[in-house]
């Protein structure tokens, strides 16, 4: 058959062609011939199976390996239970009391680091905070146990992590704790005052008033501490990890009010006082120029409706008739410390308000309270600046200053402020200028100022003479 395709040009007759086509519509390929019978049976037939496609089994992740997204700082994370035998070796071994407390907080800090998934931020933060603390973090060179493949494989996990760990206590110089160390009398256990400092100095030096980048700060040192008192680690200063904890709770929030209040004050009434009598802009008082106007009235309205204003003060405001007669008398710049804070009394400032509104003088002043302060220091560590125990303010006296309510709300006790402030011949004070504010926990630490320092090693190079004056320059072209 091929032949007669090849001779009438490779057409077949119709009937073959039919009988073909309905053989491959069956799903079938016959071979060339008659399409009888018996060469139907002849005829091989290939079935095409359709092809079935495999599907991918993914392996789920089980057990350990699926644990292993689990950080440590998750919100509702909690430590995983210890069995009898662990709870047993940590508590007459590992964090025994008979121990020193350096040796058990320094297998404190190589296990807590182990068990936690720390990011590059979060191991910057806690190498500070150790840092800070005078542990050093520092990375080991020359140790040999990187390319020391016998004794990792060899070893078990704790081997491991000792091998491997980077936190030391002692034995790195004198910018660290060490309990060997002849002069460590001047190192106390504080962890209270190592997280004040850590929050309210290390971290705002990095992050300025980042709300986000403190907090996460903040909740590691808590992670930190509740891993501390998990593990019972030192229980003879239990009261003052607890105490360390409420800072980092409360920090986030006292940051965020110091960075508004770098902002707002010294607030209305004091820019207002400042302006007019600072600046004299009360000499050109005219009710045509609102502006002058209205700042002169929301003194007066402040100073006369104020029930926390001496009656001392009141007398002289409203003898002066003319405000002009008004002057600013003293103006210093000093550092102060919050003792007190008073804040007008919800009935009196209803009682105010409605009684403004009645005169047509709504909404143009505000409740205004006291704010006590006594001169103090805020500590950097510097020699030409007395350190606040160097320093007897106890007979320092209080000064008053009428502040509005919205601010006041956002003070606390023990903060500290250097601000430039006036007082004016009437005898009233206000806050002119705000140089600085600290939050009520905030601490200096000495360690702060070892961050770049280095041990002194012996020079054995001569030192310059009047008869050799260029013994350096010779030692250093020498060397080269």
């Amino acid at each position: 058959m091929a032949k007669d395709i090849e001779a009438t040009g490779g057409l077949a007759d119709d009937a073959s062609r039919d009988e073909e086509t309905a053989v491959e519509s069956d799903g079938g390929i016959a071979a060339s011939g008659d399409l009888n019978g018996k060469a139907v049976d002849e005829a091989t037939q290939v079935q095409v199976e359709p092809q079935v496609k495999k599907k991918n089994k993914k392996n789920k992740k089980k057990g350990g390996a699926a644990r292993k997204k689990v950080t440590g700082f998750e919100e509702y994370y909690a430590e995983p239970p210890m069995t009898p035998a662990d709870a047993a070796e940590e508590k007459t071994q590992i964090y025994n009391p008979t121990r020193p407390f350096a040796d058990r907080i320094e297998e404190c800090v190589q296990r807590y680091r182990a068990r936690r998934r720390m990011d590059s931020e979060r191991t910057l933060l806690f190498n500070k905070y150790m840092w800070l603390g005078g542990i050093d973090t520092g990375p080991r060179q020359f140790t040999g146990f990187a390319g020391d493949r016998a004794a990792l494989e060899g070893a078990d996990a704790d081997e491991i992590r000792q091998m491997t760990a980077t936190d030391f206590v002692g034995g790195s110089g004198k910018r660290f704790y060490d309990p060997m160390d002849p002069e460590r009398e001047h190192w106390i256990v504080d962890f209270e005052g190592i997280v004040k400092g850590f929050l309210s100095r290390t971290i705002p030096g990095l992050y300025m008033y980042d709300e986000p980048a403190i907090r996460k700060a903040a909740e590691l040192v808590k992670n930190f501490l509740n891993y501390v008192l998990f593990h019972d680690v030192c229980p003879e200063y239990t009261t003052d990890v607890m105490a360390a904890r409420n800072i980092c709770d409360t920090a986030p929030v006292k940051l965020r009010t110091v960075h508004e209040l770098h902002s707002e004050l010294p607030g209305n009434f004091s820019r207002s006082a400042s302006q007019l009598f600072y600046d004299r802009e009360v000499d050109r008082i005219d009710e045509n120029e609102n502006v002058n106007f209205d700042k002169l009235l929301m003194f007066r309205l402040t100073v006369i409706f104020s029930a926390l204003v001496s009656d001392e003060v009141k007398k002289q405001f409203v003898k002066e008739e003319d405000p002009t007669n008004i002057s600013v008398v003293d103006t210093k710049e000093e550092t102060y410390e919050v003792v007190d804070v008073t804040r007008p009394h919800h009935k009196h400032v209803e009682a105010v308000e409605e009684q403004l509104k009645k005169n047509g003088y709504g909404g143009k002043a505000k409740p205004a309270g006291i704010l006590k302060l006594k001169k103090s220091i805020i500590d950097f560590g510097y020699d030409n600046i007395p350190r606040p125990d160097e320093v007897d303010m106890s007979n320092a006296k209080v000064e008053e200053y009428l502040l509005e309510d919205e601010l006041l709300s956002k003070l606390e006790k023990g903060m500290k402020i250097r601000a430039v402030v006036c007082k004016l011949s009437i005898g009233l004070r206000f806050i002119k200028e705000i140089k600085d504010v600290r939050v009520s926990f905030d601490l200096f630490l000495p360690q702060m100022l070892m961050e770049y320092w280095k041990d002194p090693v012996p020079n054995t190079r001569p030192a310059p003479s009047a008869t050799n004056p260029n013994a350096e320059e010779d030692a250093a072209g020498a060397d080269d």
